[in-house]
């Protein structure tokens, strides 16, 4: 049967998730080869198809071959061939034919900006988008509130994706303050996204705290096909978080904003 796992990775050394042409190294072609080599024919599926130096906490993936190893043995075994920087755990077998893409019905992520004139330490590099111009925090506030619900996102969707549609349900859409005030992190767990759509969402919020107008963002959740928004926020502040399934509890970890458990239908 094949067996479904949760996936870790810092992606800043990767070119995305997807296998990509030529000899470009991406997380999946790592995992790939690991596994074929481990236990002979088989693919990896992931729920969400990561940009490059994006990272994630829990990607979902499916191995789609053969697997004779113990699934309490699993991870270990497989994070034992793996580099430092992909970790994978919660293995579990699944149905012949499971496919994450489409049984994933939520996905959770989180941007981070490191913000102000203070250096960013060391070890948030690579993780954080470094604002050293002025953020108006209340007016950031106000414009993450802007996503919540059901809108048409054309305007921040870069062109390329195969979404058949634009419209999506965002259900949370608001941001923290960590480490003293200077770390300042995004959550927005929504229905699904499109290419490039939370990295948009996060450039027009910092291009709105900056300037104090929240106009742009109104017009582009309300005017699609007019022209996009933006710009794009850098790859290394976002980390996909988590993946919702279908018919599985919706438990989004270390979400901090009060939204409960319930079943994905």
């Amino acid at each position: 049967m094949p067996t479904r796992f949760r996936v870790a990775y810092q992606g800043t050394r990767y070119h995305g998730f997807q296998r990509q042409a030529g000899q470009l190294v991406t997380v999946q072609s790592v995992l790939e080869g690991v596994l074929q080599e481990l236990l002979g024919p088989g693919q990896v599926i992931a729920a969400s198809r990561t940009d490059a130096g994006v990272h994630a906490a829990g990607q979902v993936a499916v191995w789609t071959g053969a697997n004779p190893i113990p699934l309490e043995r699993f991870a270990r075994v497989v994070n034992h061939r793996l580099p430092e920087d992909i970790r994978i755990a919660d293995p579990q077998e699944v149905p012949a034919g499971w496919d994450p893409r489409r049984a994933a019905v939520a996905k959770a992520y989180s941007y981070r900006l490191w913000v102000g004139p203070n250096p960013c330490p060391i070890w948030w590099h690579g993780f954080v988008w470094v604002v050293d111009e002025p953020v108006n925090w209340a007016v950031l506030e106000q414009a993450a509130r802007l996503f919540e619900g059901t809108h048409d996102f054309w305007a921040f969707r870069t062109e390329g994706s195969s979404a058949k549609t634009t419209i999506r349900t965002v259900w949370t859409s608001r941001w923290l303050r960590e480490a003293q005030g200077r770390l300042w992190r995004y959550r927005v767990v929504a229905n699904g996204f499109l290419y490039h759509m939370v990295r948009r969402m996060v450039g027009a919020q910092v291009a709105a705290a900056r300037s104090g107008e929240l106009g742009l963002i109104r017009e582009a959740l309300t005017r699609a096909g007019s022209e996009k928004a933006g710009p794009v926020a850098p790859a290394q502040g976002l980390t996909l978080d988590w993946v919702g399934m279908k018919g599985e509890p919706w438990d989004v970890p270390t979400l901090d904003f009060g939204v409960g458990s319930q079943s994905l239908g």
